[in-house]
């Protein structure tokens, strides 16, 4: 992302243009555009949270992109070319319980958030696999659609890989942004597939390995030897140093037609158990974060939930509400009902914060003022009925809070 999107043109002749000519010469005066240089650069575009997790990073990336787009003659058929692959692939992204990142031109950047915890939520990196097949799967539905509309077929590639990223926010945007080794090998190893493949490297295979379902999928390991772990585009400079050996992987599923189908009613079998679980979950097995800088709300809605056999912990002060949040697993809590108005972090800002850390977290925002059209504008997965105007009831309260819990 561009971290200095400011106009260079607010650096030109009007901020550098006063000379000294006491000595006959004309000595350029860049005091005034160095201070405003300062004062842009440091206004951060993006910024990085004390936070870091292991997670589940891919890429699918369109082949040959560039001879494609040269075929179609005009820019609103580029633009609906486009439009129905990256929309296409967002839907098969989200109903596998993933998050787009965003896209890069022609591919687009997604993560798991659930593979934060892959020791109690295996089924998290299944949907990795799933999601990376169901994509290879809907090819021949997204050519047809493509062609209908007098567009050209598409190829992609698709890459994965699981490890430390850094989480870091954009300026002007609440989406969250992933850095590190674990991305930028996701994107070195995308052009080892084949068209419509998947491959992951080593780090996510070893973690796939270890789970129930490992055998539920085809895995190959690829002949290449080296990947470089710099920017330069040496890949085949078998003595460069920075070109490590690694295994990566094709992922299919299995061939054996009469096992796919097992595993398709297995997974619909455990969706609608997990359905049924969650309906008759005890209260007491929801963990409920309350925060609100009026001590004396704070405890008459603590005693409320609680009352109905919640887990609660409650925060007067923001700042410590999101420290504590950031040392727990970011799936910790079900829901967070908290105030809006607050000092220091308001609730707009702090749940901004949040997403970060968890993008599936659950809210209930309580607030004096009918801020209801601001904050849907704001966050655009947001319900009305997930905003509550103060003074507030004892029954609508909790009405809320298992309406939420239940959805």
């Amino acid at each position: 992302m561009n971290l200095l999107h400011k106009d260079l043109s607010l650096f030109t002749q009007e901020n550098i243009t006063e000379y000294n000519n006491d000595n006959n010469s004309h000595e350029l005066t860049t005091s005034r555009s160095n201070s405003n240089f300062k004062s842009n650069f440091n206004d951060e575009q993006i910024t990085f949270i004390n936070y870091t997790h292991q997670y589940c990073v891919c890429i699918i990336d369109i082949v040959d992109s560039t001879t494609k787009t040269q075929m179609i003659a005009s820019s609103e058929k580029i633009r609906q070319y486009y439009s129905i692959f990256l929309n296409t692939m967002a839907s098969i992204i989200k109903y596998n319980n993933g998050k787009v990142i965003k896209n890069a031109g022609d591919c687009l950047i997604y993560y798991f958030p659930k593979t934060v915890d892959t020791v109690t939520n295996k089924s998290s990196i299944q949907d990795v696999l799933d999601c990376g097949l169901a994509m290879i799967e809907a090819n021949s539905v997204l050519n047809a659609n493509l062609n209908k509309n007098g567009l050209p077929s598409i190829d992609y590639r698709i890459s994965g890989n699981y490890g430390k990223v850094e989480l870091a926010t954009s300026s002007n945007s609440n989406s969250v942004d992933l850095f590190g080794p674990t991305v930028n090998i996701c994107s070195k190893i995308n052009h080892l597939a084949l068209s419509n493949e998947m491959v992951i490297y080593k780090d996510l295979y070893d973690v796939v390995k270890k789970t129930p379902f490992f055998k539920e999928y085809s895995f190959k390991e690829l002949s290449t030897s080296k990947i470089n772990l710099d920017d330069k585009d040496n890949d085949n400079d078998k003595n460069d140093l920075s070109a490590l050996s690694y295994p990566v992987y094709s992922v299919h599923r299995t061939s054996n037609q009469m096992q796919q189908m097992e595993i398709k009613d297995k997974k619909r079998q455990n969706h609608v158990e997990q359905k049924q679980i969650k309906q008759n979950q005890d209260n007491s097995t929801f963990n409920i974060l309350l925060i609100d800088d009026d001590r004396d709300i704070l405890f008459t809605f603590t005693s409320i939930i609680e009352g109905e056999g919640y887990k609660t912990i409650s925060f007067s002060d923001p700042q410590k509400a999101l420290n504590h949040f950031s040392q727990m697993s970011p799936y910790h809590y079900d829901l967070i009902v908290m105030d809006i108005r607050m000092p220091g972090i308001n609730g707009i800002q702090l749940y901004s914060k949040l997403k970060v850390m968890n993008p599936d977290i659950k809210v209930l925002f309580l607030s004096a003022l009918d801020v209801v059209e601001e904050l849907l504008s704001i966050f655009s997965d947001l319900k009305s009925s997930e905003i509550i105007r103060k003074p507030i009831e004892r029954n609508e309260i909790i009405y809320k809070i298992k309406t939420i819990l239940m959805a």
